[in-house]
């Protein structure tokens, strides 16, 4: 029979309800207007690459973002949420999703869905790999016990690039469409809100949430045009 500590249950209560949501939106300053030429590569054993997929219209810049809130030093951080198994699959010589954020523990899947070769490794300081060379239909796995980004890379193919955003925070998500986010039952205090963006990298700003009600920020992320 387990027994609950009726001090920790009133304790939660109270956390509870001294509570407050964050409504968020992320505003890009400026647009990518010119696509980065894909450089001509080695592929193992003289298989030609597949080809790239078409353009299907311009990039939403929302898609490349993760918006992350931590508490300050002065606040009380809580555990982060549960590991989770996601899954970065290399498809048409790119990966796909090419971003993602996971928290802290969790394990990424790498198939290779190609009918080439590929190597995927990271030389990041959060987690550094190097999975050698696989073909098509074999995967490859990695548990991320440490907080930060991770960029992901292939040895044979210099134009595939994916990160990963490892956080121990219970707080994080990607941007909708418009750049809207929100957190629901955030204990009132002090917090940074970090925006990170694959071409931008951070941007912070400090936010209070209140005992009860919504905090409302905005966070400009200045994405510079490609000359």
């Amino acid at each position: 029979m387990k027994f609950v500590c009726p001090v920790s249950g009133l304790l939660l209560l109270a956390l509870n309800a001294l509570a407050g949501d964050v409504h968020g939106h992320a505003l890009i300053t400026k647009r990518l207007t010119k696509k980065a030429l894909s450089p001509i590569v080695y592929n193992l054993r003289g298989t030609a690459a597949p080809a790239a997929p078409h353009d299907a219209g311009p990039v939403n810049e929302f898609d490349r973002m993760v918006v992350i809130l931590e508490p300050t030093k002065d606040q009380e951080k809580l555990a982060p949420k549960s590991p989770v198994t996601e899954t970065l699959n290399q498809q048409g010589a790119r990966f796909e999703p090419d971003l993602i954020v996971v928290p802290v523990g969790s394990t990424v899947q790498f198939p290779n869905s190609d009918p080439i070769f590929h190597n995927v490794f990271s030389l990041s300081k959060a987690q550094a790999f190097d999975l050698g060379y696989y073909p098509q239909g074999q995967s490859r796995s990695v548990k991320f016990n440490n907080p930060g980004v991770v960029q992901v890379y292939c040895h044979i193919h210099a134009n595939m690039y994916a990160a990963i955003v490892v956080t121990a925070s219970p707080w994080f998500q990607k941007p909708s469409a418009d750049g809207s986010f929100s957190f629901s039952n955030v204990p009132a205090g002090r917090y940074r809100l970090t925006a990170w963006h694959k071409i931008a990298g951070f941007h912070k700003v400090d936010i209070e949430v209140p005992e009860s009600g919504v905090a409302s920020v905005t966070i400009r992320v200045p994405v510079d045009t490609e000359q």
